[in-house]
């Protein structure tokens, strides 16, 4: 019994592991800005890199009712988009479905541990008792 609760939950953390690495689609990309598809939320993003900045950070936000933009337009757009409230939506839809996800990764990693610690001590109690 204990050994199907581990093969089942190795099974799970397998199908959440692969699930993470698809969720992101790598689209067109230019020197400036690098466009992606969130597969869950159904959003397609894109991080800008300021050509003049000093540091490598980029700024990463939304594309919302448009599937393009450029670096010119930039402010005009995300000052829009937060004046409507869509910006922090859409980061907050994003947040949500990132904290569910790992958090189902790690409750799943705890049972895998647990599980595996539990079939052991069964394992060796069955060892140890007389035949």
């Amino acid at each position: 019994m204990n050994n199907k609760k581990l093969i089942f939950s190795v099974f799970t953390l397998c199908i959440l592991i692969i699930l993470g690495f698809l969720r992101w689609d790598n689209l067109e990309s230019s020197a400036d800005l690098h466009y992606k598809y969130d597969r869950w939320a159904g959003q397609k993003w894109v991080e800008f890199y300021p050509p003049l900045a000093a540091s490598s950070n980029s700024m990463e936000f939304p594309l919302i009712y448009i599937d393009e933009i450029h670096p010119n337009d930039i402010n005009k757009y995300l000052g829009k988009q937060a004046l409507s409230g869509e910006l922090v939506n859409k980061w907050i839809e994003r947040t949500k479905l990132t904290d569910g996800y790992v958090g189902l990764l790690l409750l799943n990693i705890l049972m895998v541990i647990y599980s595996f610690f539990k079939s052991q001590r069964a394992y060796k109690h069955k060892d140890s008792s007389p035949r």
